[in-house]
């Protein structure tokens, strides 16, 4: 396995990613906060998320922001915690679990007034200490069921009672 040695990189750049991340989920997500996007953001930067419950694709940090916005609007509660950062060099994954209320509309899903909690995975790519890439994997399914907008897989609607 490379190291960050092996990428040029010492501790303190590694610190800074993490830092990054942690801004990433701690003010832009759960405190809403958009303008850190300007800061942790590559001008060029690529987000790729499931696409049941997320756009698969932005390409600009002005769409992610919108996004973010969009998502802090229908879970105004949400909160992100990171379980665990993992990675070197320009690249870190990331665990997290989320939870957060569906009071509001989002993607044509009317406010259930229902929580979740979910866990998840992300992928961050640096270049020149801005993310440029962000995948994001998370149980959207698992999510929907808890907010009552889908049943059990498999299962006819006698097999449930």
């Amino acid at each position: 396995m490379r190291t960050a040695a092996s990428y040029g990189m010492g501790e303190n750049h590694m610190a800074d990613h993490e830092a990054t991340i942690e801004r990433y989920f701690e003010e832009l997500f759960n405190e809403g906060d958009l303008e850190v996007a300007e800061d942790i953001f590559a001008d060029e930067f690529e987000y790729h998320g499931p696409p049941s419950f997320s756009p698969p694709n932005l390409k600009r940090p002005e769409q992610f922001k919108a996004f973010v916005k969009r998502y802090h609007e229908a879970f105004p509660d949400i909160n992100y915690h990171v379980e665990r950062v993992f990675g070197d060099g320009d690249e870190y994954a990331v665990r997290w679990e989320a939870e957060g209320t569906h009071t509001e509309a989002l993607f044509g899903i009317e406010g259930t007034g229902k929580s979740f909690t979910d866990q998840g995975l992300n992928m961050f790519q640096f270049e020149d200490g801005k993310i440029v890439a962000v995948w994001s994997h998370w149980d959207t399914l698992g999510m929907v069921r808890e907010l009552g907008l889908a049943g059990p897989v498999g299962l006819t609607a006698k097999q449930q009672d």
